[in-house]
């Protein structure tokens, strides 16, 4: 028995492999989609967030200079792909948010009430 040697098979075998994958598979059909809702909300909120600030900033030109310089505001494409909406106080401006959002997300000029 000295001279003979044992075969130590050394890896994975198919076996093992298989059920790897078939986890990975399975984490990766459950993440995608919660992944994708979050990238969605996300960006519906950063497009709400942007339109805030341009409200804010439409309030303040509409109680300093008038409506001639509210207008004159240039509206904010990061976040939002459109803004529109009449700049007068207790009007609504809407905002459609830059892919992959799909609501369009609305506030009213000169109330605290804003989502």
């Amino acid at each position: 028995m000295k001279g003979t040697k044992l075969n130590h098979a050394k890896g994975f075998t198919l076996i093992e492999l298989m059920i790897v994958v078939a986890i990975i598979g399975i984490l990766a059909a459950i993440a995608l989609p919660a992944y994708q809702d979050y990238t969605q909300k996300s960006a519906e909120r950063a497009c709400l967030s942007e339109m805030k600030a341009y409200g804010n900033v439409v309030m303040v030109a509409l109680h300093e200079s008038g409506a001639s310089a509210a207008a004159a505001i240039g509206v904010p494409n990061s976040a939002c792909s459109a803004i529109s909406g009449s700049l007068t106080i207790g009007s609504q401006l809407t905002g459609t948010p830059q892919a992959p959002g799909v609501t369009q997300q609305t506030i009213v000029l000169g109330t605290t009430n804003n989502p």
